[in-house]
């Protein structure tokens, strides 16, 4: 059992990293600031999420056998909790001088959409275990 959480944990830690990644290359109003690298502004800001994931657990059990009512229940707190990293992430950049770049509210909502859709799906798309 302990194993199966383990992967779990890597799969949201994946989807975690990946979907910031996206969300950095393909949302306009989220972006690398003018100072530091790309690496060391991604690798800040994933780990402002993997934080914030880490210490507000929002995210079923099982997604596959978790009720539609409860995943819809916690994705839509998990997009809340993703909008508010995202500009807890500026803030950071902001004050550090470097890093990842939010161009306000609504740019930060679609970074959380794209986080928790990734995350979500690296969840869903994980190798199932079989029940013993």
């Amino acid at each position: 059992m302990a194993s199966h959480r383990q992967e779990t944990k890597s799969h949201r830690v994946f989807g975690t990293i990946a979907g910031v990644c996206l969300a950095i290359g393909v949302l306009p109003g989220i972006g690398i600031g003018s100072a530091g690298s790309d690496v060391s502004a991604v690798i800040v800001a994933s780990a402002v999420f993997i934080i914030v994931n880490q210490l507000i657990y929002s995210y079923p059990n099982s997604i596959r056998t978790a009720p539609p009512v409860a995943t819809l229940v916690l994705a839509v707190v998990g997009f809340v909790q993703d909008t508010l990293a995202w500009l807890l992430v500026s803030w950071l950049a902001s004050q550090m001088g470097f890093g990842v770049e939010v161009d306000g509210v609504l740019a930060a909502v679609l970074g959380g959409l794209v986080v928790r859709t990734v995350t979500l799906a690296a969840l869903a798309l994980a190798p199932g275990r079989e029940a013993a």
